[in-house]
């Protein structure tokens, strides 16, 4: 019953996202484990461990060292079969008869994130989201059960360089796999409802994103290391552009980007080359071959002196540091020293990084350092998060300890340490068939040497104390720097400054973040302000509208009646709803819906506005404005011609738009519940759509209302359908069923009801 109420809640009058529940949640502390106790020995103790004596038997010595590393297994990467199709397409053939898995793997290079259209991230990461939910003859549905069916797995996910397609199946039902893996890439459907559902699932976790101060300072590194290049933008896009995103947009993106001849397909496990060659020329062979080439990203341009950019959030009781700059190329020479190096630096718990700033000076849970490389670009970061008090000590910390690493100086223990780490852990992560697939296709898709895999152990342990120091020197200055710290900026502002004296600062508060612009920060608000001309021609568009929709006999219209019903969108399903209204001009409502099955009323008497449910009363008077904005609203905008004939609202003209591939004249208007624009088909003058924000608790939501099917009532123009957009997906569809004017109504109906006694 709660789900269906915070359900219903979403609807414009029918109030925005659960504000009728007020979910409180609390995380509980976990109990510190207790140590082992040294007087419960394990079976097999000698007497002595069991009367808790401790004392050491004679002839045994004990060390505080870790024991030393015993001498490396053999490790023999297998060697991929190759073959490249008539149409272009690369495949890599591993063959494992271990067990009955089969992993296939398709990168689609130069279909990565960074071939998104510029000032439109997400184009990429919502097409690979959508080839696996439906197909000119398949349905996302069709596409589950059947890969489900099989116990099998299929998705598609975008890398900065590279969409990737992975199939995962065993040996007896590879053609079925294949051939959804097929469909999918070569004729994906794009449809809108598939589109629509996924944008919503993505909107609602970007909101949840772009409030996480963590997400945030990633986010805002990113873009400010990397500049101007495409590598910088986030791969999921921004609130705002997954908004725009069209089913044409991604078919377009699709046709440009997706060729056998930039492609690879790596097939692991229970299959023999001929067997994967022959399946592989069966369902790719007729992909068509595309002779246009990738677009190279635009360079990114090297950091030039030390900056710190302060993302203020007064309520943060932590701050989110990053630090850094750009690093190197996934087929740059230095990668393997450089993986090395940052293995002593900061790419463990262990590491020089993480010892100082949690183990000894307890700042943190946790500091790391990464270099991620792509193709053309990479970067160097360095990352932790401390109470705000210690901000100003962790950032110094942070940046000392850069500055130390970059005088090259090593210990043997910790080249040894590294080296055997990874060295050691990389067989093991070259065990399954989808890692051995992974692992063949990174060393094709960046041009790697043939043997990459087969050496790279013996490369690790060949890393001399002389090549850390030279990376070292490189990558870990301090020099030229970026720093991002998202927090409290005013309690550790001016500490900051002092450290840190020759830096450049910009301060951004955190609400006004737009890591698209090139300042990183969102546009100011359209001035409220209009001229005399266009508050003159808003008046003639807006008592053009009024009159279009019955003039003078709306001052008869005390109070209306309707029935409507329709459906609510949600990410994973589709709920039938039905409602009987009760209007009463200039502020009252009352409606009786039915959700789903589930009853629920809701009302408004123009002071207080209330939710009734089986399970209590809500006040919600909090939000009337919700209410007030669709009392105005019904009909297409009764109760706005209502108070434009009676000289309470007036607005400006704000230019032609383009809605519902219709062109439609703006008007501006300001009112007791907010700002709101109003848009008119300059034939008819009747309303055709209205744009407005709903306050919810993830934030505001952008709505985009229209109306259609006018029909007269009593010699006024009513709208029999209307559709609402939130966040750019559908959200309601409803119909009226039948409208009377003037229904007797009473003071009662509109009051919120008395809480049940307590039994």
């Amino acid at each position: 019953m709660k789900r269906a109420i915070k359900f219903w809640c979403r609807r414009w009058i029918f109030l925005s996202v659960a504000m009728a529940v007020v979910c409180a949640g609390a995380t509980a502390q976990q109990p510190a484990p207790v140590p082992a106790s040294a007087d419960k020995p394990t079976s097999g103790a000698t007497e002595e461990q069991k009367t808790g004596t401790g004392i050491v038997p004679q002839g045994v010595k004990l060390s505080p060292q870790m024991p030393a590393p015993g001498a490396p297994n053999p490790f023999a990467f297998p060697e991929p079969a190759t073959r490249t199709l008539p149409n272009g397409l690369r495949v890599f053939v591993v063959t494992d008869h271990r067990d009955a898995a089969i992993a296939a793997r398709l990168v689609i290079l130069g279909a990565g994130a960074t071939q998104d259209p510029p000032g439109m991230p997400g184009v990429s990461q919502m097409t690979a989201t959508l080839l696996t939910q439906g197909t000119e003859k398949r349905s996302a549905r069709d596409i589950a059960e059947a890969i489900d069916f099989v116990g099998g797995s299929l998705s598609a996910l975008t890398g900065k360089d590279a969409l990737t397609v992975t199939l995962d199946v065993v040996k007896k039902d590879l053609n079925l796999g294949f051939d959804l893996m097929s469909d999918v890439v070569l004729h994906p459907a794009f449809r809108p409802e598939e589109l629509d559902r996924q944008r919503q699932q993505l909107l609602s976790g970007l909101t949840l994103q772009y409030s996480d101060p963590e997400y945030l300072a990633s986010a805002v590194f990113g873009r400010v290391a990397y500049g101007s290049s495409a590598y910088g933008w986030p791969s999921e896009g921004t609130p705002e552009t997954v908004k725009k995103l069209q089913p044409e947009e991604l078919e377009k993106f699709r046709s440009a980007h997706f060729a056998p001849n930039q492609s690879l397909l790596a097939i692991a496990g229970d299959i023999t080359p001929e067997e994967a060659f022959a399946v592989a020329e069966k369902f790719f062979g007729p992909w068509p071959k595309l002779d246009a080439a990738a677009v190279v990203p635009q360079s990114a341009s090297p950091t030039t002196g030390q900056h710190i950019w302060l993302i203020d959030k007064p309520d943060a009781v932590q701050t989110q540091i990053r630090a850094g700059k750009l690093g190197i190329r996934r087929g740059d020479a230095d990668y393997i020293p450089v993986q090395v190096a940052n293995r002593i630096f900061g790419g463990g718990y262990n590491s020089r990084l993480n010892t100082e700033v949690r183990i000894k000076k307890g700042l943190t849970y946790g500091a790391f350092s990464s270099f991620t490389p792509h193709r053309y670009a990479g970067l160097f970061t360095v990352g932790t998060f401390t109470r705000t008090e210690a901000t100003v000590e962790a950032t110094k910390l942070v940046v000392d300890l850069i500055s130390r690493m970059s005088s090259g100086e090593v210990t043997q223990k910790e080249m040894d340490f590294a080296r055997d780490y990874l060295a050691g852990v990389y067989p093991i992560e070259s065990e399954t068939a989808e890692e051995v697939a992974d692992r063949v296709l990174t060393a094709a898709a960046y041009d790697l040497p043939a043997d990459y895999n087969r050496t790279y152990p013996n490369r690790i342990r060949g890393v001399s104390p002389a090549q850390v120091e030279a990376v070292a020197k490189r990558y870990f200055t301090t020099k030229d720097l970026d720093i991002v710290l998202t927090g409290n900026v005013s309690a550790f502002r001016d500490a900051l400054k002092k450290e840190f004296p020759g830096a450049e600062y910009v301060e951004i508060p955190f609400d006004k973040v737009d890591v698209l612009a090139a300042d990183l920060r969102k546009p100011k608000e359209p001035s409220a302000a209009a001229t005399p001309e266009s508050f003159v021609q808003g008046k003639e568009i807006l008592l053009a509208a009024a009159k279009a929709a019955g003039g003078d006999a709306f001052a008869s219209v005390a109070s209306i009646g309707l029935t409507e019903s329709g459906k609510l969108f949600g990410a994973q399903n589709e709920v039938v709803v039905s409602v009987k209204w009760t209007i009463s001009y200039p502020n009252r409502s009352r409606g009786d819906v039915n959700y789903g099955g589930q009853n629920i009323v809701q009302g408004c008497d123009g002071r207080v506005a209330w939710i009734q449910a089986p399970n209590g009363i809500k006040d919600v008077s909090r939000v009337i404005g919700e209410f007030e904005r669709g009392i105005s609203l019904f009909g297409g905008g009764w109760g706005i011609y209502k108070q434009v004939l009676d000289g309470k609202i007036a607005g400006h003209a704000s230019g032609e738009e383009e809605i519902d591939g219709k062109k439609t004249l703006g008007v501006a208007i300001q009112t007791s519940f907010g700002a709101i624009r109003l848009y008119f088909d300059p034939a008819t003058h009747l309303l055709a759509a209205a744009r407005f924000q709903s306050a919810g608790p993830q934030g505001a939501s952008d709505n985009e209302q229209r109306w259609s099917d006018y029909r007269a009532v009593d010699g006024r123009q009513f709208a029999f359908s209307s559709i609402i957009y939130r966040d750019g997906a559908k959200f309601a569809e409803t119909t009226i069923q039948d409208v009377q004017i003037n229904p007797t109504v009473g003071d009662a109906l509109f009051a919120k009801p008395d809480a049940p006694p307590t039994k």
